[in-house]
């Protein structure tokens, strides 16, 4: 092995023997990656962790699963230092702060909760980077201790960590001059919101037709389209699934800004199909209250669905007949029976089905999911 490289594993506290075991099972690069994130061996169980900092077991439990891992062994010491002052601080800034905690800590478990789904988004795309610099060197004939030497040189988490942090305080000082401008005390925390969903056409036949390269670069254009187009009206993208994108505007005209601007520019887009979009405008109350509450048309009396009126709904709804359930069967290409023609006793949409081949045709006729099903593709006898 590289004295660099194991002088640089021994400064960070790395056995002597994990380093000849992973050097056995070809993993240097691994261990230099993890101890370079978490350096120091680990000491604690996570009971003796909770207490050396004083803290609750039940609660860091809980919250150890709001981060999103597992409940740790409880004889396997896998903690060190550094998770010892982590559970410090977080005991420290429960005893500090004005934020309410919640009964139970509720809704500390659901801060955690979504701090840790953020936070796993940004672990995933650094790791995506991470991943591809190493495929790289090793295509180019780079061993892995020397990999392992480049990444320790090159990854500063100090650096980043105080990028992630500038970041965090951008977004809050935005997200707080939205929320704590209202003068009524009762309305701190509550937004008047347009909410927008914007997803492309036909992206379901379009993905089993593309490359999982194509298909990746596809994702890739809409989100960065979806992201700048959001940003430049004024508006915060909440979140992106595949070809789905929902945001939010503080004013109607600007959400309907955005829905066009999408909409058009994936039009002309040469990669992307075409999108279309719908907005609904609401007030989002503070958070435990749901999510949007649509706005009262003027002159219209407010009230709604009360429980009378959603147990009549339920009743009337009891004592409607209940329709046919729809079969989507496939039918597969199959070579014509001698004896019959293809398509004969059916009507113009099976007809179209049998000569295109294998398509999906909702049917609710049971003659015909037996023409699909039958063996040579074709309707059995008629029976006389």
């Amino acid at each position: 092995m590289n004295r660099k490289l194991r002088s640089y594993l021994r400064k960070r506290g790395v056995p002597p023997e994990e380093i000849a075991r992973a050097e056995r099972e070809d993993r240097l690069l691994l261990l230099a990656f993890d101890y370079q994130l978490m350096p120091g061996s680990p000491r604690y169980t996570f009971a003796e962790a909770c207490g050396r900092a004083s803290f609750d077991l039940e609660t860091a439990k809980r919250l150890w699963r709001a981060l999103g891992f597992p409940d740790a062994p409880q004889e396997e010491r896998l903690f060190r230092v550094e998770d010892v002052e982590a559970i410090i601080t977080m005991r420290r800034q429960i005893d500090s702060t004005i934020v309410p905690v919640g009964e139970n800590y509720e809704q500390l478990v659901q801060i955690v909760r979504v701090f840790a789904g953020s936070l796993a988004k940004i672990a995933e795309v650094e790791s995506d980077a991470l991943a591809t610099a190493v495929r790289e060197r090793r295509l180019e004939g780079v061993p892995d201790e020397e990999i392992a030497m480049q990444l320790a040189d090159s990854l500063d988490w100090t650096r980043f960590s105080r990028l992630i942090d500038y970041a965090l305080r951008l977004q809050l000082r935005a997200s707080a001059r939205r929320k704590l401008t209202a003068t009524d005390p009762q309305a701190i925390g509550a937004e008047d919101l347009a909410v927008g969903f914007v997803d492309l056409v036909g992206y379901t036949a379009l993905s089993q037709e593309l490359e999982p390269e194509e298909l990746g670069a596809l994702v890739s254009r809409f989100e960065e389209l979806a992201y700048d187009t959001v940003a430049e009206h004024g508006g915060r993208v909440v979140k992106t699934i595949g070809d789905e994108v929902m945001f939010v505007a503080a004013d109607n005209a600007d959400a309907a800004t955005i829905a066009l601007r999408l909409t058009e520019r994936s039009a002309v887009d040469e990669l992307l199909p075409e999108a279309r979009a719908g907005l609904a405008g609401g007030t989002v109350p503070r958070p435990g209250r749901r999510l949007l509450r649509p706005r009262r048309q003027p002159g219209k009396p407010p009230g709604g669905a009360g429980p009378a009126r959603k147990r009549a709904r339920v009743k009337r709804a009891a004592r409607r007949p209940r329709r046919r359930p729809r079969v989507r069967v496939a039918a597969a290409p199959q070579p014509p029976h001698p004896r019959h023609r293809p398509g004969r006793g059916l009507g113009a949409r099976a007809r179209r089905a049998t000569r295109a081949g294998a398509r999906a045709l909702a049917v609710s006729d049971r003659s015909t999911v037996r023409y699909l099903r039958s063996p040579h593709g074709c309707p059995p006898r008629p029976r006389r």
